[in-house]
């Protein structure tokens, strides 16, 4: 773990022969000890928003699907996915025996598969339904087949009619699901196709969709690096090993010195901070680098193969 937010201030604080903080008037700085801490962050911001995907960000989510539903977003804090680790949950009572979903490539899902969405018809309930109820009443059923199944939640329900907005001879809980009551407002989706994914595709906007979209709630996992939030209270911590502490140390205090106007101490700094990060790399990132440069490239024969500069 890191040095808390409450020393690092410190150790940056008492570089610049100022009064320290305390835990107890921490959130009542002033002047450079306010300055101190916004360098704090922005030197953890500047680490952290680099090309490098530290291991110290690695994260993996785990996501229900839901059914007829196609895009998904990524966690909030996200900063990079690894789509290569995108698989399937096992589950033997939804018939899914796991593995790795392949990528597909968006503008290939387009030209081939996109009319999957076409696929689904949704609309809201337009009142709160109980465990028992057998006519559920809908914002809009005009899309929806005269007689077929919806889906509510992870609830099944068939129906033999459509009155109105109102769907008939609703048979709960069907299709081995579990009746359950849903709340006005909830999402009622019907749709033709789909089954497990197989595929999962990187979308325009940087999240995710599956094809072919789920019939049921399937779980699926992937990695991916963490984009940390700011600090703000005297214990917070940041994921950046204790280890590392004097880069973030020194980062600030170039900070500091920038606000400042000093650009002596801040190239100073600076420069040291910058060779930091390029440690951090070499430690976390590429410390097999030495694996990879012994490699000598042979022919199938055994023989050096000299038309790649080996020598």
């Amino acid at each position: 773990m890191s040095g808390t937010y409450l020393s690092l201030t410190n150790s940056v604080i008492a570089r610049l022969n100022e009064v320290q903080l305390t835990s107890a008037n921490f959130s009542s700085a002033r002047g450079i000890q306010i300055q101190v801490q916004n360098a704090i962050n922005e030197t953890v911001r500047y680490i952290n928003q680099r090309e490098f995907n530290y291991p110290f960000n690695h994260a993996t989510a785990t996501k229900t699907l839901t059914a007829g539903v196609v895009r998904y977003s990524l966690p909030t804090s996200t900063k990079t996915v690894d789509y290569s680790t995108f698989r399937l949950i096992k589950d033997s009572d939804l018939g899914t025996s796991g593995g790795r979903l392949s990528v597909l490539d968006y503008n290939d899902y387009v030209n081939s598969y996109i009319t999957q969405e076409d696929e689904i018809n949704s609309t809201t309930a337009a009142e709160v339904i109980d465990a028992s109820e057998t006519e559920i009443d809908l914002t809009s059923a005009s899309d929806f087949d005269s007689t077929g199944t919806v889906y509510i939640d992870n609830e099944q329900i068939t129906y033999t009619g459509i009155s109105s907005n109102t769907l008939t001879g609703c048979t709960r809980g069907a299709n081995s699901t579990t009746a359950a009551s849903h709340s006005n407002g909830a999402t009622v989706t019907q749709f033709d196709g789909g089954g497990i994914p197989r595929h999962v595709v990187r979308s325009k906007d940087n999240n995710y969709l599956v094809y072919p979209f789920p019939t049921k709630s399937y779980q699926i996992k992937f990695d991916y690096y963490t984009f940390p939030s700011d600090m703000s209270a005297h214990d917070d911590t940041t994921t950046i090993p204790a280890r590392f502490d004097p880069v973030i140390i020194d980062g600030a205090t170039a900070f500091v010195y920038q606000y400042r106007g000093e650009t002596t101490q801040y190239q100073l700094n600076f420069a040291r901070f910058e060779q930091g990060i390029k440690n951090m790399q070499t430690l976390l990132i590429n410390k097999f680098d030495y694996v990879r440069s012994t490699y000598i490239p042979r022919t199938q024969h055994g023989q050096l193969n000299t038309s790649l500069g080996v020598i």
